[in-house]
């Protein structure tokens, strides 16, 4: 059945019974930067997805971040953890440096939206006090890359789009 048979003639909203289960709905998972980064299994694959998750470009793409995030690992050699021969998480002071200076660079980006420049300033000022936080402790403790990039909003709004079946795979 067709939304316009759903509708045809009434006023009414559709009955649990016209819909459809959507079969592709338990094939849909969303994951946040820190589930990701728990998953990485020492593929080249899972990093990719992971690292482009954060930073929004391929870890061997001239942007800037991955050498960054090699020069930070060379200056703090203790605060990386190895994934593979290639692939290393942050954690601690520079894992906060890069992304900091990342989220710095895109609400400087002229060609990005205001809006969207001004949700990255939000991120930024999230992502600072996560890092203070862990860092005031009585124990301090070393966020990693993922934990201090989980963005717990675009994990609250995806979840809810996903349960109301507004995410599907492209037919």
């Amino acid at each position: 059945m067709g939304i316009k048979e759903l509708f045809k003639g009434s006023n009414r909203m559709p009955a649990s019974s016209d819909l459809s289960p959507d079969p592709n709905f338990d094939r849909l998972r969303f994951y946040s930067t820190a589930a990701m980064e728990r998953g990485l299994d020492g593929s080249e694959a899972t990093f990719e997805r992971f690292f482009y998750s954060i930073y929004h470009c391929m870890p061997d793409e001239p942007s800037g971040v991955s050498e960054r995030r090699e020069a930070l690992r060379k200056q703090y050699p203790d605060k990386s953890i190895r994934i593979n021969d290639r692939r290393f998480v942050l954690i601690g002071v520079p894992a906060f440096q890069v992304l900091a200076a990342y989220y710095q660079a895109l609400i400087g980006a002229d060609t990005l939206s205001e809006d969207y420049r001004a949700y990255q300033k939000e991120h930024l000022e999230l992502l600072q006090q996560k890092h203070h936080d862990s860092q005031t402790l009585p124990v301090p403790i070393d966020l990693t890359e993922g934990q201090l990039a989980h963005d717990e909003r675009v994990e609250r709004y995806a979840c809810i789009a996903l349960r109301n079946r507004q995410i599907m795979e492209k037919c």
